[in-house]
């Protein structure tokens, strides 16, 4: 397929340059010098992608970008300067109406990168414009993203829940914005269509407006990355509570044991279990204990698993890292969440839960015995020899740093040099606790200085700003990377500055995430005030191809030469790794080489634990 590629500049030289560049791509080049030739050109030819200038006498590129959303919205559009506002380009973007900025001078390799994956962005916009286009029927009907996202809306869907499209796009379908069905179901939906299924069952739409709307809701895949929704509704009024009735009976036996024991065997120090119980709990019928069940979830914020060994009882699993005063807390909640009436058979009614922490008893081994019994469940015989191994996992004291996780980052050479911190590396927020355990560790089996590296995209400020303190308390406390958004590096906002001072007085070195898919360039990267580089994952990916390589190479040691450290957080795949090992990239992590490990775990990378 002939792909047609539109070069926007005032400037002849720069089209040349550009030309010249993609001389051997198989690309069909048209050119304009200003915007209204360029108008011209979109009107008359299918264009895939558009490169255009920003500054240039009349009309600028970023009224020209805008102009052609409106005419071409299919065009991927990538704006080319020296020059320009950085917040206005960033609204420009968030807008729409610009796809990607490049910064004059560019890299050859980037500026190929990003016209190559401008192509393949065009034909997912494309057939997003088409399935646009075939929507317009009389189904009432949504087009999501994998993660459930309203892209897409039809007339027909908007007109029955009273609303615009734009009201819509955004929105989680499972979202209590858009509909009150309980998210066990979400769960359910997903896997069938991520087997290829279509799902079919009622479903409970709101609606911005807040009216609900009960439908037929058929879902069913399209590729890996979208579903499509679409639905008949319902005229008469059905059980409001049948769905959740369905729910509280499949989370029960072995299925529910299950997905407990899952829970369990996430952590190595037992957990305990909240039990919510009613005085009427003898009596409950399913119905109403299904009521129960969606109120606890909403009351937990969905991060519990939840189980009912019989109506009017529920078990919530605690995890260990749980302090006394968080455990109560969550009681205090679902004790208010149950002081607001609900509506049963016509009436309001007041529940007053009784709230106990129970663990496992001493004389009893074994987590799944114990667990068994509680859930109403016969118990597992075992041979002597599962229960001698029992009896010794049962003797020996679980440590306490095995609830503190970190991700290993090793160099080239496959030796372990930092240390990253996951999203839960602390989920108790005791930095204290977290430092000590981590240091003891790394002090037992290694020589070398701690590295510790926090990413910004996975922790907040308060997060960042708590365990920076830590470490200044510390004597020889570890060196700290913190990882920033190109928006916070770039930007000249007075708390991006303050953040940026602030982290720089604790001692932090800063690195900038997703090179080679932010905006800045290389030549960009060695004028910032920064010690090092996150690549983008893709980056890697496209270094294999034999004409990106030996550019790739010069781009990473022009990085490498001026004292910046290269870091590939995202390998996940051979293909990244092999690139990672023939440039200058000085540290990898990621799932292909080590998952996030716990403390006691560190041994495994020391020189004395390879050994035998």
């Amino acid at each position: 397929m002939q792909r047609n590629i539109l070069l926007v500049d005032d400037e002849a030289g720069i089209i040349h340059a550009i030309r010249r560049m993609l001389r051997a791509e198989p690309y069909q080049i048209f050119e304009a010098s200003n915007g209204h030739e360029a108008l011209t050109i979109l009107e008359r030819h299918d264009i895939h992608l558009m490169i255009s200038d920003f500054k240039m006498p009349g009309m600028d590129g970023l009224t020209l970008c805008h102009k052609t959303r409106q005419i071409s919205p299919t065009t991927y559009r990538l704006l080319l300067s020296g020059q320009v506002d950085y917040s206005g380009l960033r609204r420009a973007w968030q807008d729409g109406d610009v796809h990607r900025f490049v910064a004059k001078p560019w890299d050859n390799l980037l500026l190929a990168m990003d016209i190559k994956e401008g192509i393949k962005q065009h034909e997912l916009l494309a057939r997003m414009n088409l399935l646009s286009q075939e929507l317009q029927g009389h189904q009432p009907t949504l087009l999501t993203d994998s993660n459930w996202i309203v892209r897409l809306a039809n007339a027909p869907m908007c007109s029955a829940l009273e609303c615009q499209e734009k009201d819509l796009l955004g929105i989680n379908l499972f979202a209590s914005a858009l509909s009150d069905m309980p998210v066990t179901l979400e769960t359910e939906v997903t896997r069938q269509v991520e087997e290829g299924k279509t799902w079919l069952g009622h479903f409970n739409l709101t609606g911005p407006g807040g009216t609900r709307h009960q439908v037929w809701m058929a879902i069913a895949p399209i590729g890996d990355q979208y579903r499509l929704c679409s639905c008949n509704w319902v005229a008469e009024d059905l059980d409001p509570v049948r769905d959740l009735r369905d729910e509280i009976n499949r989370y029960s036996g072995e299925h529910h044991l299950d997905r407990l024991q899952i829970a369990v065997n996430r952590s190595r120090v037992e957990p305990h279990l909240m039990v919510v119980s009613f005085s009427n709990g003898d009596s409950m019928s399913k119905d109403l204990a299904a009521i129960c069940y969606e109120r606890l979830q909403a009351a937990t914020d969905d991060l519990y698993e939840i189980y009912s060994p019989q109506a009017g009882t529920f078990l919530i699993l605690q995890p260990s890292v749980l302090s006394a005063e968080q455990t109560e807390r969550l009681a205090q909640i679902i004790r208010e969440d149950f002081d607001e009436p609900m509506s049963y058979q016509g009436q309001n009614m007041v529940l007053k839960p009784q709230i106990t922490i129970e663990s496992k008893p001493a004389h009893i081994n074994e987590w799944d015995d114990w667990l068994r019994q509680r859930l109403g469940l016969s118990v597992k015989m075992r041979s002597r020899t599962q229960q001698a191994d029992v009896q010794t996992d049962t003797n020996s004291a679980p440590s306490s740093v095995n609830r503190h996780k970190v991700v290993p980052v090793f160099n080239q050479n496959g030796e372990l040099v930092a240390l990253s911190v996951p999203g839960d590396a602390c989920r108790d927020g005791d930095w204290d606790a977290w430092l000590k355990d981590i240091c003891a560790q790394w002090q037992a089996d290694f020589n070398r200085e701690l590295q510790l590296v926090v990413s910004a995209t996975e922790h907040s400020q308060d997060a960042i700003r708590a365990l920076t303190s830590v470490l200044l308390k510390r004597e020889q406390a570890p060196k700290c990377a913190v990882v920033l958004g190109e928006d916070c590096v770039l930007s000249e906002g007075a708390d991006d500055l303050n953040w940026r001072d602030e982290l720089r007085a604790r001692g932090c070195s800063l690195f900038i995430a997703n090179f080679g898919r932010s905006f800045v360039n290389s030549r960009q990267v060695l004028s910032l005030p920064i010690q090092g580089v996150c690549l983008a994952p893709e980056f890697l990916t496209h270094m294999r191809s034999s004409k990106s390589l030996p550019q790739s190479r010069r781009l990473l040691q022009r990085i490498h030469d001026n004292g910046l450290i290269i870091f590939a957080p995202g390998m996940d795949d051979t293909e990244s790794l092999a690139s990672a090992h023939q440039t200058n990239v000085d540290w990898l992590a990621g799932g292909l080489l080590s998952p996030a490990i716990t403390a006691d775990q560190l041994q495994w990378f020391s020189p004395a634990g390879e050994i035998g």
